[in-house]
C-alpha cells in the first residue's frame, strides 16, 4: 500500500509537509552591534576633527594622538586588575549574547491543516491566549476578576470571586479547558481562587433603641392632657 503524494492546485506534486520553525524575537546581539555601531561612529567623527585639526582647517588638540600619548606612557598598576576582569567578563557576555537562540514568541496552533506544503501554517501566542483563558473565565458567574499566565504544560488561572462554591470552580476549569482545547491542547488548567472581603467599615449599624421616657415625665404629661379641656363640636 503506498500513500499518494500530496499535490497543490495546479495538480503538481510537491514533498511531504514541512515544519516551519516558529516566529522568533529580535536577536541580543542586535543590542550589542548597535553599542558598537554607535561607538564607531563617535570614533568616526573624532578622526574627521583630527584631520581637520592636521590639515590646520581649525586649531585645536588632536584626540587620538593625545590618548596614544597616553597609553604608551602606561605603566602596570593595582587598578588595571580590576579593569581586566571587567573587560573578560563584558567580553565573556558579548560571547554568549552572539551564541544564545532568539527566544520564540509564538507556537503552532494545533490542528492547523497543511499549506502549500507546509505545517504549520497558524501560530498565535501564549498573552493571546492567556487573554482568551481570562475572558472565559469572567463570564462565569459570581467570577468578579481573573488573571491567566500560560506556561508550556500549565495555564494557571487566578480569579477572585464573590462566593465560593465548588459549582463554580468546576464552570471555569470545564469552560478554560474547553476554550484552549482548539489551540493549545495538553495543558493542565491549575485554577486559584480567592474570596473578596467584605469591608467591615461599610457594614451598617445595628439598629438602637428608642429610649423610654422616664416616670415623672409620662405621669406629668398625662395630668397635662387630662386637664386640657376637651373641644366638642356643636352639632347642627
Amino acid at each position: 500500500m503506498t500513500t499518494p503524494t500530496p499535490s497543490d492546485a495546479h495538480g503538481v506534486p510537491v514533498p511531504d509537509a514541512r515544519k516551519l520553525k516558529p516566529p522568533t524575537a529580535t536577536p541580543g546581539s542586535v543590542v550589542v552591534t548597535t553599542l558598537f555601531a554607535l561607538v564607531l561612529l563617535a570614533i568616526a567623527g573624532i578622526a574627521i576633527r583630527d584631520f581637520i585639526i592636521e590639515m590646520k582647517w581649525i586649531s585645536g588638540t588632536e584626540w587620538i594622538a593625545a590618548a596614544s600619548r597616553w597609553i604608551s606612557s602606561l605603566s602596570w598598576q593595582v587598578w588595571m586588575w580590576p579593569a581586566a576582569v571587567a573587560l573578560i567578563i563584558v567580553g565573556l557576555w558579548f560571547l554568549i549574547v552572539s551564541i544564545t537562540p532568539r527566544p520564540k514568541t509564538h507556537f503552532a496552533v494545533a490542528g492547523a491543516e497543511d499549506v502549500d506544503g507546509y505545517s504549520p501554517s497558524t501560530w498565535t501566542r501564549r498573552v493571546d491566549v492567556a487573554r482568551r483563558s481570562s475572558a472565559v473565565a469572567r463570564d462565569v458567574r459570581d467570577v468578579l476578576e481573573a488573571n491567566t499566565v500560560v506556561k508550556k504544560r500549565k495555564v494557571k488561572v487566578s480569579v477572585l470571586l464573590s462566593e465560593d462554591s465548588p459549582e463554580t470552580r468546576a464552570a471555569i476549569t470545564e469552560r478554560v479547558t474547553a476554550a484552549i482545547a482548539p489551540v493549545a491542547p495538553g495543558r493542565t488548567v491549575k485554577l486559584k481562587t480567592r474570596v473578596k472581603k467584605v469591608d467591615q467599615s461599610v457594614t451598617p449599624p445595628a439598629p438602637i433603641a428608642r429610649p423610654a421616657m422616664p416616670e415623672s415625665f409620662a405621669a406629668g404629661a398625662a395630668e397635662s392632657e387630662s386637664d386640657s379641656p376637651t373641644l366638642i363640636k356643636e352639632q347642627s
